[in-house]
């Protein structure tokens, strides 16, 4: 197992193709030891998976065929997750995971400043600006597992210039999914650290969201624009709550609108199941940016997956949260699996403005799953 967790995550760092070649043979290799009987499916998460993926291949297969790859990729290659539980690790594979993953963080960083200097965007070995968001969340939290555990101040460092590629990227997305993660760390690790440590991380989060707020107030539009609109110097008006959320508000209509027509005319299978992904190429009214009514997910999830897979992630949301808010991380050890356990907190909170999918989505759950072992069984 310790195999198959080191492979995928080497994987998804060097290529998001290999990656997806992997978790195909992984999920080959699920289904297998389970009908052997050498696996159980289980895992809190699995049910809210099962409910969301049989109404995303279904709507996929009646309304929008063309888009069953896909279909495939964002729901069953989820099923993956019991195979994090096939046997316990041990926290000193969770020491040396955290490892890895920080000492790719640094390998990464001149990649990272090639790809700005070179196109003028920061850009790790496959992806873009959204993908350093997203994997120097994922190093900054090991980082700072690893200097609670350890009480090395290298790892404190790593963390700080993780952290600032994070806000480097200007992600509203990847900034906003950090800083709530770190929050949940904190509270996860209620017990173990100091009051004098949670005090200065929520300085610190603080501090570091008024800056990175002033400085993309003066670099980018959407924040000068929500500043004006904060100060009374511009009303908040359609075109105003355009700009500031990138035209998720036409998009948001358009979705709307998509809704009214399927109650108005009856369409009761579409609001059970969805009209399959990316039937925003195929509705009317067209989605403005394309195949998805990119806008809260709510609604787009809804679109495309109807209410069964809507409430298959809602349920998700709903076992992982109140695991988490329920956990009680004691021994010095458990400092060490934290990472794993909030990683796919990062994901969920991006996906609020556009939807439950990440190519590393796969790698996330059997991560998750992994540490749910370790507690399952300590």
């Amino acid at each position: 197992m310790k195999k198959i967790i080191y492979l995928a995550t080497v994987f998804m760092l060097l290529s998001i193709s290999a990656l997806e070649g992997f978790v195909i043979v992984l999920m080959a290799y699920t289904f297998y030891l389970i009908a052997r009987g050498e696996l159980k499916p289980y895992g809190r998460l699995l049910s809210p998976l099962l409910l969301h993926a049989i109404p995303t291949i279904l709507s996929t297969l009646l309304y929008t065929p063309s888009q069953t790859g896909k279909a495939i990729e964002r729901s069953i290659f989820l099923l993956i997750y019991p195979l994090g539980g096939k046997e316990k690790l041990g926290y000193e594979f969770f020491k040396r995971f955290n490892q890895l993953l920080i000492f790719v963080g640094v390998l990464l960083i001149p990649v990272v400043l090639y790809n700005f200097y070179k196109d003028g965007v920061p850009a790790p070995l496959w992806g873009g600006v959204f993908e350093v968001g997203f994997l120097y969340s994922f190093f900054s939290i090991s980082a700072l597992s690893m200097f609670l555990f350890t009480k090395r101040k290298i790892y404190f460092v790593l963390f700080l210039i993780f952290i600032g590629f994070v806000f480097a990227s200007m992600r509203r997305s990847a900034i906003m999914e950090l800083i709530f993660t770190l929050l949940l760390i904190i509270y996860l690790m209620r017990k173990i650290v100091s009051k004098k440590f949670v005090i200065a991380t929520l300085t610190f989060i603080g501090f570091s969201t008024v800056i990175t707020f002033s400085v993309l107030v003066q670099k980018d539009l959407r924040f000068s624009t929500m500043a004006e609109v904060l100060l009374g110097k511009k009303t908040l008006n359609e075109e105003t709550l355009d700009v500031i959320s990138s035209i998720r508000w036409t998009i948001f209509k358009a979705g709307l609108e998509v809704v009214k027509k399927d109650l108005k005319e009856g369409n009761y299978l579409p609001l059970l199941i969805g009209h399959g992904l990316n039937s925003g190429y195929y509705l009317e009214p067209k989605s403005p940016v394309g195949g998805t009514y990119e806008s809260v997910f709510l609604l787009s999830e809804f679109i495309e997956k109807g209410i069964l897979g809507l409430l298959g992630i809602l349920w998700l949301w709903w076992a992982y949260y109140s695991y988490l808010l329920k956990l009680k991380l004691k021994k010095e050890d458990d400092i060490l699996l934290v990472p794993s356990l909030s990683f796919l907190s990062t994901m969920l909170i991006g996906s609020v403005f556009t939807m439950f999918w990440d190519a590393m989505l796969p790698w996330m759950l059997l991560v998750f799953r992994v540490a749910e072992k370790q507690l399952e069984s300590s």
